[in-house]
């Protein structure tokens, strides 16, 4: 029964600008992370790590970036059985300015380290597993000859295609590569890359799996953090999800009618996401609040910044409340300035302050509606 971890879309070296001044921290964490990827292949006696593309962000990582490769894969050969199976990717496709034409001879010194379509060959044998895998690169901008031309070799028990598609070349927005693209009878197993996400692919007969970046690198996408562990068996592949990732994504809505300021928001906050020095806060703030509440982004952000490892700068989906000077300009004519105009008066007959404070909030929430506003949250 071979075992197989299988990751992808690890993208070292990436400049992670969006994390401002905590991305060169993350940029280590990403090296950390593919440590714990060769640890676990060790620990779990596995036959074979299969990086489905992107192991770099770029054909021009940095020569320490290299360097660190090449010692955690020799590290990795040396204390274990496994086989390494790299596709190059979209980010470090194989071509003349490759990042593995460029070490060229250091990838071919690792022993049982392949770089598929480096030497022309697309597929690598792993004997001793009754194992073959199969990877073009050539096939990385899309799908006509990324899975098409791959064949399973009947003479291996096992057979696994490695593919780096989806049905576009947006990673923030890509989709799944379409099961009609992935023919699987003979294939044990689909190694997927280029979704930053985990994601299954369904209908293809045989597991067809997006483990996604084992660590974050892009706020959104709530599946970043796993690789996966294939188990191939006579009688069917069972895929694990296992956790390496040390980051991760958590996001927090605050209806800002009952917030003030920036002490209140992060009160809400805190009764939503918990601290966590680990992770990444996107803040959401949504509803209805007045001009001159004032709430500034910034003090906001370092309100919460001790709380979490970085906090996103908010993100305004709310709206502001409708002044008296607003509420002349409303057409009478219109279903909306007759709507104001019957609250104002039902506010002028209102004989409490909790009566006048629903009315009034009932004549704000309303008029956002009318206005096409999505002021609910």
């Amino acid at each position: 029964m071979p075992i197989i971890i299988h990751t992808s879309d690890v993208h070292l070296g990436a400049p992670l600008g969006w994390l401002g001044p905590r991305a060169a921290e993350q940029r280590e964490e990403l090296r950390r992370t593919l440590s714990k990827i060769v640890d676990l292949v060790i620990d779990q006696h596995a036959d074979a790590l299969v990086i489905a593309g992107d192991l770099f962000h770029s054909n021009n990582p940095s020569a320490a970036t290299v360097r660190f490769v090449l010692r955690e894969l020799a590290r990795l050969t040396s204390e274990s059985r496994a086989s390494v199976i790299l596709l190059p990717g979209s980010h470090d496709s194989l071509g003349i300015e490759s990042v593995y034409t460029s070490y060229r001879a250091e990838f071919g010194r690792l022993e049982r380290v392949s770089v598929l379509g480096l030497d022309g060959r697309n597929s690598v044998a792993v004997e001793h597993a009754g194992l073959k895998i199969h990877g073009n690169p050539l096939g990385n901008h899309g799908l006509d000859d990324s899975a098409g031309d791959l064949e399973p070799d009947p003479a291996f028990a096992f057979n696994v295609a490695v593919v780096h598609a989806a049905e576009n070349d947006d990673v923030e927005d890509g989709q799944p590569i379409a099961a009609s693209a992935l023919a699987g009878q003979g294939w044990s197993y689909y190694a997927l890359g280029h979704l930053r996400s985990w994601h299954e692919v369904e209908g293809v007969g045989v597991p067809a799996v997006y483990p996604g970046s084992p660590e974050l690198v892009v706020m959104n996408g709530g599946g970043q953090g796993h690789v996966a562990r294939v188990e191939l068996r006579a009688s069917g592949t069972i895929v694990t999800k296992v956790r390496v990732g040390a980051r991760s994504v958590i996001e927090a809505r605050v209806e800002l009618t009952d917030a003030s300021d920036s002490f209140s928001i992060a009160e809400q906050v805190g009764n939503q996401a918990h601290q966590n020095p680990n992770a990444v806060l996107r803040l959401v703030l949504t509803g209805l609040t007045s001009a001159e509440a004032g709430i500034d982004d910034w003090d906001l952000v370092e309100e919460l910044a001790a709380d979490y490892f970085f906090v996103c700068p908010p993100v305004r989906d709310y709206h502001l409340r409708v002044t008296d000077e607003d509420f002349v300009q409303l057409p009478e004519r219109l279903v909306v300035g007759r709507f104001a105009r019957h609250m104002r008066s039902r506010l002028e007959e209102a004989g409490t302050e909790e009566e006048r404070q629903e009315i009034e909030d009932a004549l704000q929430l309303g008029v956002a509606l009318l206005q096409g506003k999505d002021a609910i949250g």
